[in-house]
C-alpha cells in the first residue's frame, strides 16, 4: 500500500497513514565526534526549528529583494532548507542532481507533469516510464492486413484506417482494444463517469421530451392496431423515464490499439473516437486511428501520448513479446508523480518550487497495480528491478509498504540485497504511517536492513506555507503518524527523517499542477532527493560510490533531535537528514583507510539470547516475561563486502581495531573489539533488573579507534520494556507499581493527563492471564476548542504483523462526550496504550482514561471440537471466567460458506522476455491454475488460498494474482495477496490464479493447490443449551447466565436451525463465530471461537414402491426403440448418412414417437443456424415441417385439461402420466417457439401470428425467460421497439446470465438505434463488449 496521506483528512484510505508532531526541544550531541566534526553549520531556519542558535552565521536573507523574500516563504512548500539542501545547492549550484538517475517505485509519474519535463541542463527529465503490473497490457496476437483503401478490422469487427504514410513493408498490423475504465486511475474514473454522466442527461433528456410529446398527440380509432401503437408509445416514455435512474450503467470507452514493424523497431497507434462520442457529433472526427503520431518504447522515442483533452490523461506505450504486448503506461493515481516531484521537480519559471534534486533525471516504475487500486504487487516489483538495471539508476525510491509479520525476510528483501549490495543502487523507503505507537515501522522500508526507512518531520515553515495551519508551530517535530521502531527483532526501523510533507506536482487528469499530500511518502523522496545530491558531487569530485558508505554519511551527520528521550531514536532515526554535512562528511573521509580500502563495508549484526531462541538484529525485551531478570546476549558481526572483492586486496586488510562504547549503563559489553573478515561474537549482557517501569532505550556504538570522528560503523540497538504489573486476586488485579495509575477492581486508570499539541503518552501494561478483552473510555476533563487524537492499543506476537493485533482509531474529543473502545488482547503480553494529541491540533487538552480487562476463557471440553459433522451434535465448551464475574450471552452462527477446488488445469512455462528477466538474466516461470466452478447461489464470494495469502514483502512467490471469469471470459474481479469479495450471479465461471516465481521446481509445489471460494451466507443459528439432556431434546436454549471470577462452566451447542443454504451440499464446509461474552455496552465483545461444520450426507428420499412391487414398465420393444433413438443422438454432424437412415428407419418403426421428433427438431435447428444463404429455405421448410409434425401429433385438449389440475399426482402411475404430460408440453412449446422463429426470419406476419397466438395458449412469453427474446423479436417486427425493449431488459437483468443473453443485448443495441436513442445505443455497445469480451486475457 501507499505509506502517504493525500490530504490531511484523509487518514483512513489506507493501512498505513496518518499525521504527527512533537513539543519543542533543544538537541544535545550526544557524542564528542559530532561537535568537533560539525561546528553546527545550520541555516537559520533550521537552527530556528531545533533550538539552537545560529552564531556568527551570515543570515542569506539579509541581501534580498522583496520578491526574493516572497520566494524564499514559498520554497517551503517543498522543503529543502530544513535539510540543507538550499545551502549546499548555494555553495555548490553544479551539484544539483545532474548525472542521477533516480528510480520511483510508486503508481507511476505522469510524463506530462509540469516541473518533470527537463533538468537544469535542459535535457529530458523521465527517461523512462514503465508499467511493472502489466495491468495495461493489451493483447496484441490477432493479426490484420490492410486493404487497397489502408483499412483494417478492428477485433470487433470495427473498421480501422490506417495512415498511408506509416511505413509497414510487410502490411501486417496486429490489432487489440482495451476499455478506458480498465487503464484509468480512479479518481479520474470517477470524474470521467460524473462527466458523461452530465452529457449523457442532457442528450436523454431531450429524448424524453420528445417521447412524451409523441404520447401526447392524440391517435385516431379504436382498433387492435391503434391500441397497440399507444400502448408502444406509453412505453416508450415509461423506459425514458425509468432508464435514466435503474438502468445507466458506465463501463466506459474502448480504444483500438495497432502495432506493426517499419522495418526497424516496434511501433504503435491508438484511436479514441469512442472517447468523444458523448461530447460531440457523430461526424466529429477526433480520435481517429490515422490522425495519431505513432509512438515506440517510451526510453527509445521519449515521446508521450494524450488520450484526449477530455481526461488530459497522458500515457507511454511499451512494446513486448515481438509485437504481441502492448503496454499502455498510465499512472494508477496522482502519489507517484507527487513523489517524483519532490525528489527532482524542476521549474524554471518559478525555481523556489524546485524539488530537492532537480538536475536528476527520473524512470518511472509503476508498482501500483491499476486493477487493484494500486495496491502493489510482487511481478511488479520484480520487474521495476531489472527497469532499475536497464536504465543505470542510481538511487531507488519507494513511497509504499506493509506491515509485515517478519522483518528483514522474504523474496522481495532478498532481491533489495541483491540490487543494493551487489549492484551499488542506494535505496530509499518511506518507514509507514502507522504511529505513533512503537515497533509500527512497515515493510520494506523500516524492516529491510539493506533500505534506508524514513521518518516523516514537520517544521515551522512546512506547516505555516504547505498545511496553512491557523496558528505557528513553535518547533519542527515528527507526524503524529509517521511510524516508530524498533522492529520486532530490535533493528532500530527509522534511518533518518526528512520533512513529510509538500505542494508539488500532480497529474494533469487531476486537472490542477500542484497537490498537498504529507506522509512518508513525502519524507523518503525528500531524503532520497538530498543523497542524490551528494551521489551528484561524488560522481563530479571522481569519489567511489557505495550505498554503505552513503548511508554512513548520512545516518553519522544527521542532525540529532531530542536525544534526551528515550524513544527519539525509535522515533526520528539518527535525525534529520543534513545534505551540507554529509557532504563535508564525505569529503573529509576521502583518504582514510575505510574508504580507499573498505569503502563498501557493511556490517552484518546478529544477536541471539544465550537462553532461548529468539535471534535478531538487536535487542528488543518487551513482554513482562522477557524484561523480568537480567539476559546475556551472543552477538556476532561479520564484515560484508562486494562479491568481487578479492581476498589479497580487500578481504585481507580487514583489520579493524574498534573501541564500544554503551550509551547506558544497564547494558555491558566488552569494550574493545578486533574484527577481522571472517567475524566476532562477542557477549552483552542487559540488566532488566535495575530499570524502572516504562521504555529504555540505549546503543553500543563500534568505532574505528584511529578516526573516532567519523563516527560509529556499526550500533546494536537495546531496547527494554518495562510494564505496569497486573497481579491477579479475588475479583480484582492489583497493580505493582503506580506511576501515577490507580487500580480498581479490573479498571486501570489515569487521570487529568495533561496534552499539548503533538504530544505523546505511552503507557505499557502486562495485559493479565485469563484477559481477552479490554475497554476504554477516554473521557475529556478539560478542552480548550477540540481535541484530535490518535490512540493505539498494541500488542506483539512473533511471525504476526502488528496491525493483525493492533486496535487503532482517530478520535476527535469536545467537551461532554467520551470515546468507548473495546478491543481484543493477548494475554501475557504487553499493551502499549499510546494516546498522542494530533500536532495540528492546537491548545491545551487534558482527558482522564479507563482500561478495563476482561476475559472469557472457551475451550472444547476433552473428547470434543469445534469442527462439527452430521454424527458430533452436540458440541460441548467449556467457559471460565478467570479473574472478575462476567455476563455470558452465548450466540453461535455460521455466516460463510467454503466449498474446495482441484485445479482442472495447471500450466507453467518460462517468462523469457526481458521485462520479466531478474537481476543477473535470471529467467521467471508462471503457474496459472485454472479452476472451475458452477456456483448453485448468487452473492459474495472470496477465493482463497491460505497458504500464500496475505504475505507481501515478507512472501516467497515472486507474484500472485487471482482472476474470476465468466463463461464469457468476462472478469468479474481481481484479487490479489489480500483476498476480497466479488459480488456473481449464480453461474459458472473459471477462476484463474496466476503464481510467479524464478525455480519452477519452487512452483511445482502448487500445481495441485486447493483453493477455497467462500460465501458469506444469511446464516443457520445454532442454539446454545445449558445442559446435555436439553441440548438433545432441543428445548429451553439458554440466552444469559453469569459467572463468578474463577467460576467454570458447560453449555452445549445444537445442531443448525432451519434449512441450510441451497449449495451446501455434502462436502462442503460452513463457518461461524461461538461468542459469550458481552461488553459493558451491551455489545457483543471482541473476539470469538471459530466454529466450522462439515455438511454430511443427505439423508435418502423413501421410494414409494417396495422392490417387490416393482414392474417391468416398458415392452422390449420400447426399450430398444430407446437404444435407438439414443444412438441417433449420438450421432455427429459428419455422420450426416448413418444419422438419415437411422431416423427414416424409426420414423417407419413409429412415426409420432415424440423423442424420435424432437431429435429431428433440434438436428434440423441446428443444421439451420449454420445454413448458407442458398441452404437456408430448404432447411426453414424441413424444420417447419418437422415441427408441425409434433404439434399435430399431441393431443392438445387432453394436454390442456391434465395441465389445468391443481392436485399433485399421488402413485407411481399418476408420477408417470406426470412425466409424459410435461414432456409433451415441453415439446410443444419449443415447436411452436421455433416455428415462430422461422417465421419472423422470413417475415411471414400471417404465419407468425397464428403460431405465436397458440404458443402464448401454453407460456406467457412476455415473462418467460426461455421465451422473452421471442417476444422481443416479434415486437421488432411489428416495430413495436419500445416494447420489444421491456421483454429484452427482463431477459438481461434476470439472476443469472441467461442463454440468449448475447443475442439479447445485440438486438437491444440494435433497436435502440431505430429508435435514434444514440446516447443509449453508445452505452449498450459498451456494455456488450464489456460482457462478452474479444480481447485474450492478460493476467
Amino acid at each position: 500500500m501507499i505509506g502517504a496521506l493525500s490530504a490531511p483528512g484523509n487518514w483512513k484510505r489506507v493501512n498505513l497513514q496518518f499525521k504527527k508532531q512533537t513539543v519543542p526541544y533543544t538537541p544535545v550531541y550526544p557524542s564528542s565526534y559530532r561537535e568537533t566534526r560539525r561546528r553546527l553549520r545550520m541555516e537559520p531556519s533550521v537552527a530556528v526549528a531545533a533550538g539552537v542558535g545560529v552564531g556568527d552565521e551570515v543570515d542569506p536573507t539579509m541581501s534580498m529583494t522583496g520578491d526574493e523574500l516572497v520566494d524564499v516563504a514559498w520554497s517551503s512548500v517543498v522543503p529543502k532548507t530544513e535539510i540543507q539542501a538550499s545551502a549546499f545547492l548555494r555553495e555548490h549550484p553544479e551539484f544539483d542532481g545532474r548525472g542521477v538517475v533516480i528510480a520511483i517505485f510508486d503508481t507511476g509519474v505522469d510524463p506530462g507533469a509540469p516541473g518533470l519535463q527537463e533538468t537544469t541542463c535542459g535535457e529530458k527529465k523521465i527517461i523512462d516510464v514503465v508499467d511493472c503490473t502489466g495491468s495495461g497490457d493489451v493483447d496484441m496476437s490477432t493479426i490484420r492486413e490492410a486493404d487497397d483503401d489502408g483499412c483494417i478490422e478492428g477485433v470487433y469487427g470495427n473498421t480501422l484506417k490506417v495512415h498511408p504514410d506509416w511505413k509497414n513493408p510487410t502490411n501486417t498490423w496486429r490489432v487489440g482494444s482495451k476499455r478506458l475504465y480498465d487503464l484509468y486511475p480512479g479518481g479520474l474514473k470517477h470524474r470521467m463517469k460524473k462527466e458523461r454522466k452530465v452529457k449523457f442527461q442532457e442528450y436523454h433528456n431531450v429524448l424524453e421530451t420528445r417521447a412524451c410529446i409523441d404520447v401526447s398527440e392524440k391517435i385516431e380509432g379504436d382498433t387492435e392496431k391503434e391500441k397497440k401503437r399507444k400502448e408502444e408509445l406509453e412505453a416508450r416514455v415509461d423506459l425514458l423515464q425509468t432508464m435514466y435512474e435503474k438502468k445507466y450503467e458506465d463501463f466506459g470507452p474502448s480504444i483500438e490499439c495497432v502495432v506493426w514493424h517499419d522495418g526497424e523497431k516496434w511501433m504503435a497507434a491508438i484511436e479514441t473516437t469512442q472517447l468523444y462520442e458523448f461530447f460531440f457529433d457523430e461526424a466529429d472526427e477526433r480520435g481517429r486511428l490515422m490522425d495519431f503520431e505513432p509512438l515506440t518504447n517510451y526510453r527509445d522515442c521519449l515521446r508521450y501520448g494524450t488520450f484526449s483533452a477530455l481526461d488530459a490523461c497522458n500515457f507511454a506505450l511499451n512494446i513486448y513479446d515481438e509485437g504481441c504486448t502492448l503496454s499502455i503506461v498510465v499512472d494508477a493515481g496522482s502519489h507517484g508523480t507527487h513523489v517524483a516531484g519532490i525528489s527532482a521537480g524542476h521549474f524554471p519559471e518559478d525555481s523556489c518550487l524546485n524539488g530537492i534534486a532537480p538536475g536528476a533525471k527520473i524512470v518511472s516504475c509503476k508498482i501500483g497495480d491499476t486493477r487493484l487500486g494500486s495496491m502493489e504487487t510482487m511481478t511488479g516489483l520484480s520487474r521495476a528491478m531489472t527497469a532499475v538495471l536497464e536504465n543505470s539508476c542510481d538511487l531507488i525510491n519507494m513511497s509504499y509498504g506493509e506491515a509485515a509479520s517478519a522483518p528483514n525476510a522474504g523474496r522481495f528483501v532478498r532481491l533489495a540485497d541483491e540490487i543494493v549490495h551487489k549492484r551499488g543502487v542506494i535505496f530509499v523507503a518511506s518507514a509507514g504511517n502507522a504511529g505513533p505507537a512503537l515497533s509500527t515501522v512497515g515493510a520494506p522500508g523500516g524492516t529491510s536492513s539493506s533500505i534506508m526507512g524514513i521518518g516523516a518531520y514537520v517544521t515551522p515553515d512546512l506547516a505555516k506555507s504547505g498545511h496553512s495551519v491557523r496558528h505557528p508551530i513553535e518547533s519542527g517535530a515528527q507526524y503524529t503518524w509517521s511510524s516508530r521502531g524498533p522492529t520486532i527483532d530490535g533493528d532500530v526501523g527509522v534511518s533518518v527523517s526528512a520533512p513529510g510533507g509538500a505542494i508539488t506536482s500532480v497529474p494533469q487528469w487531476t486537472t490542477q499542477k500542484k497537490q498537498l499530500m504529507n506522509g512518508t511518502s513525502m519524507s523518503s523522496p525528500c531524503a532520497c532527493g538530498g543523497l542524490a545530491l551528494l551521489v551528484t558531487a561524488m560522481k563530479s569530485s571522481g569519489m567511489k560510490i557505495t550505498p554503505s558508505l552513503v548511508r554512513r554519511a548520512a545516518e553519522n551527520t544527521a542532525l540529532p533531535i531530542k536525544p534526551d528521550d528515550q524513544s527519539s531514536r525509535l522515533t526520528y532515526g539518527h535525525g534529520l537528514l543534513q545534505v551540507k554535512d554529509g557532504w563535508d562528511y564525505l569529503r573529509q573521509s576521502q583518504g582514510t583507510h575505510l574508504v580507499d580500502t573498505l569503502g563498501d563495508i557493511r556490517f552484518d549484526i546478529s544477536v541471539k539470547r544465550t537462553d532461548g531462541h529468539f535471534s535478531g538484529r538487536g535487542v528488543y525485551l518487551r513482554d513482562p516475561a522477557d524484561s523480568k531478570e537480567n539476559r546475556t546476549f551472543t552477538v556476532n558481526v561479520k564484515p560484508e563486502l562486494h562479491e568481487s572483492a578479492d581476498v589479497r586486496d580487500h578481504k585481507l586488510n580487514i583489520d579493524l581495531k574498534l573501541e564500544l562504547s554503551c550509551s547506558a549503563s544497564w547494558v555491558v559489553a566488552p569494550s574493545m573489539l578486533m574484527l577481522h573478515h571472517n567475524g566476532r561474537a562477542f557477549e552483552i549482557e542487559v540488566n532488566c533488573s535495575s530499570l524502572g517501569y516504562g521504555l529504555h532505550y540505549a546503543e553500543i556504538e563500534a568505532f574505528e579507534s584511529t578516526d573516532k570522528a567519523a563516527g560509529p560503523l556499526f550500533k546494536i540497538p537495546v531496547c527494554v520494556i518495562k510494564p505496569h504489573l497486573l497481579e491477579e486476586g479475588a475479583g480484582s488485579l492489583k497493580l505493582s507499581t503506580d506511576y501515577g495509575l490507580q487500580m480498581k477492581g479490573t479498571t486501570l486508570s489515569w487521570n487529568e493527563k495533561l496534552f499539548v499539541p503533538g504530544m505523546e503518552d505511552r503507557q505499557f501494561v502486562m495485559v493479565p492471564h485469563g484477559a481477552t478483552w479490554a475497554e476504554m473510555v477516554i473521557r475529556p476533563v478539560e478542552i480548550e476548542t477540540s481535541m484530535a487524537c490518535m490512540v493505539r492499543a498494541t500488542s506483539l506476537i512473533s511471525h504476526t504483523r502488528y496491525s493483525d493485533t493492533e486496535y487503532r482509531s482517530f478520535v476527535r474529543l469536545n467537551h461532554g462526550m467520551e470515546h468507548l473502545a473495546s478491543f481484543p488482547v493477548v494475554q501475557g503480553s504487553t499493551l502499549e496504550l499510546t494516546i498522542a494529541q494530533f500536532w495540528s491540533s492546537f491548545g491545551k487538552n487534558s482527558i482522564s482514561v479507563d482500561l478495563t480487562f476482561h476475559g472469557v476463557d472457551v475451550q472444547p471440553a476433552k473428547g470434543h471440537s469445534f469442527a462439527a459433522n452430521g454424527s458430533s451434535w452436540p458440541l460441548k465448551a467449556v467457559i471460565h471466567a478467570p479473574f472478575r464475574s462476567e455476563p455470558i450471552k452465548p450466540s453461535c452462527k455460521l455466516d460463510a460458506l467454503s466449498l474446495f477446488l482441484r485445479p482442472s488445469k495447471a500450466d507453467m512455462k518460462a517468462l523469457p522476455d526481458p521485462r520479466n528477466a531478474l537481476p543477473g538474466n535470471r529467467t521467471v516461470h508462471e503457474l496459472v491454475l485454472s479452476y472451475d466452478v458452477t456456483l448453485a447461489e448468487g452473492g459474495k464470494i472470496t477465493p482463497k488460498i491460505p497458504a500464500i495469502n496475505n504475505y507481501v514483502y515478507d512472501g516467497e512467490l515472486g507474484g500472485q494474482i487471482t482472476v474470476v471469469c465468466d463463461k464469457n471470459k468476462r472478469v468479474i474481479g481481481v484479487g490479489d495477496i489480500y483476498p476480497e469479495a466479488m459480488q456473481v450471479k449464480k453461474g459458472d465461471y473459471t477462476i484463474f490464479v496466476c503464481l510467479r516465481h524464478e525455480q519452477p521446481s519452487f512452483l511445482k509445489k502448487f500445481e495441485d493447490q486447493v483453493l477455497q471460494i467462500e460465501r458469506k451466507v444469511d446464516g443457520a443459528v445454532l442454539p446454545v443449551y445449558q445442559s446435555y439432556s436439553e441440548a438433545i431434546r432441543g428445548m429451553n436454549e439458554v440466552k444469559k447466565l453469569n459467572l463468578a471470577p474463577g467460576e467454570k462452566t458447560c453449555v452445549f451447542v445444537g445442531k443448525p436451525d432451519g434449512d441450510l443454504p441451497k449449495d451446501a451440499v455434502p462436502g462442503t464446509v460452513l463457518s461461524g463465530k461461538l461468542q459469550f461474552a458481552g461488553t459493558s455496552a451491551a455489545k457483543q465483545a471482541p473476539g470469538s471461537t471459530p466454529v466450522i461444520f462439515v455438511v454430511p450426507p443427505k439423508k435418502k428420499e423413501s421410494s414409494s414402491t417396495s422392490k417387490s412391487e416393482q414392474k417391468i414398465e416398458e415392452s422390449i420393444q420400447d426399450r430398444l426403440l430407446g437404444a435407438k433413438v439414443a444412438v441417433l443422438q449420438k450421432l455427429s454432424e459428419e455422420e450426416e448418412e448413418e444419422y438419415n437412415s437411422l431416423l427414416k428407419s424409426l420414423l417407419e418403426e413409429k412415426p409420432n414417437h415424440l423423442p424420435v421428433l424432437k431429435e429431428e427438431m433440434k438436428r434440423s435447428a441446428s443444421a439451420l443456424a449454420k445454413a448458407t444463404d442458398e441452404e437456408k429455405e430448404r432447411l426453414q421448410d424441413r424444420l417447419l415441417s418437422v415441427c408441425t409434425k409434433i404439434i399435430d401429433s399431441i393431443d392438445r385438449d387432453k394436454l390442456a385439461v391434465f395441465v389445468a389440475k391443481k392436485t399433485s399426482p399421488e402413485g407411481d402411475e399418476a408420477l408417470k402420466i406426470k412425466k409424459e404430460m410435461d414432456a409433451q408440453k415441453e415439446a410443444l412449446v419449443s415447436a411452436l417457439g421455433r416455428k415462430c422463429r422461422v417465421y419472423i426470419d422470413q417475415k411471414n406476419s400471417d404465419e407468425l401470428s397464428k403460431s405465436f397466438d397458440l404458443l402464448r395458449e401454453w407460456v406467457d412469453t412476455a415473462s418467460d425467460n426461455d421465451h422473452l427474446l421471442l417476444h422481443a423479436r416479434k415486437e421488432l417486427m411489428e416495430e413495436h421497439y419500445g416494447l420489444a425493449i421491456k421483454a429484452l431488459d427482463k431477459l438481461i437483468d434476470g439472476e443469472e446470465a441467461h442463454k440468449d443473453l448475447q443475442e439479447a443485448l445485440a438486438l437491444k443495441q440494435d433497436i435502440l438505434g431505430k429508435l435514434g436513442w444514440h446516447c443509449w445505443e453508445i452505452l449498450e455497445r459498451e456494455k456488450f463488449r464489456h460482457y462478452y469480451p474479444k480481447e485474450k486475457l492478460v493476467l
